[in-house]
């Protein structure tokens, strides 16, 4: 970054990015599990796809935020 630019918050720099649905994959890496894992849950009704783009299940943002929430509290 050159010091004449200025410091940007997360939120002016992804913000753009909030309502952007996650797909199978990128939703596997946010949520720290194997794909198999998240189709698991899919299968069993614990996290529901938003829609789908072609053959791939997209997934919203804050609905994977608050599944993420979910397994953090399984684990303790």
């Amino acid at each position: 970054m050159k010091p004449s630019e200025p410091d940007l918050s997360h939120a002016e720099l992804f913000g753009h990015l909030a309502d952007t649905p996650f797909t199978t994959r990128e939703a596997a890496e946010y949520l720290e599990v194997s794909m198999s894992t998240l189709r698991r849950h899919v299968a069993s009704g614990k996290l529901n796809p938003g829609g789908t783009l072609e053959r791939n299940k997209l997934f919203a943002a804050p609905d994977l935020k608050r599944f993420k929430k979910t397994l953090r509290q399984a684990k303790i």
